[in-house]
């Protein structure tokens, strides 16, 4: 049992190790050359104005009182 505790661990180290070294390879080709950049920079500067233009949404104000009938009124 603590055998199989102890290579859990270490699979789990590996699979963290394997990913941080991905992440830093992909980041490492995106940022090479300037079509990469200019790719990157292009979607970022796309997913902000999204996000910009979400924030700006004016939405209904949520009533506190919860009612039971469509019409607001009261079930006798």
């Amino acid at each position: 049992m603590r055998a199989m505790r102890h290579m859990l661990a270490r699979l789990i180290a590996w699979l963290i190790g394997v990913a941080a070294v991905l992440a830093v390879a992909v980041t490492a080709f995106v940022y090479s050359g300037q079509e990469h950049r200019e790719a990157v920079t292009s979607v970022a500067r796309e997913f902000f104005v999204f996000v910009e233009r979400g924030s700006r949404v004016r939405r209904a104000p949520v009533s506190a009182l919860a009612s039971p009938t469509p019409g607001g009124g009261v079930i006798q």
